[in-house]
């Protein structure tokens, strides 16, 4: 899948590609953590590339883009 971010189009950083499996991750911190909320942190959005598996890291949700 393409995804683009604040009207571009998203292109791994690594390889140059463009088509990527979308994913999200934990964003813990050590508060939250010691206490044992981990589940009141956010997540962040991950896009793995097809290509080389680079891994890109969102705080907002990428569209899917329309180019």
């Amino acid at each position: 899948m393409r995804y683009e971010a604040a009207g571009k189009q998203i292109i791994c950083s690594h390889c140059g590609g463009d088509t990527f499996a979308k994913d999200y991750r934990l964003l813990n911190t050590k508060g939250a953590s010691f206490f044992n909320f981990d589940w009141a942190n956010r997540d962040a959005i991950i896009l793995v590339c097809h290509d080389c598996s680079h891994i890109e890291w969102f705080y907002e949700e990428p569209e899917d883009y329309q180019g």
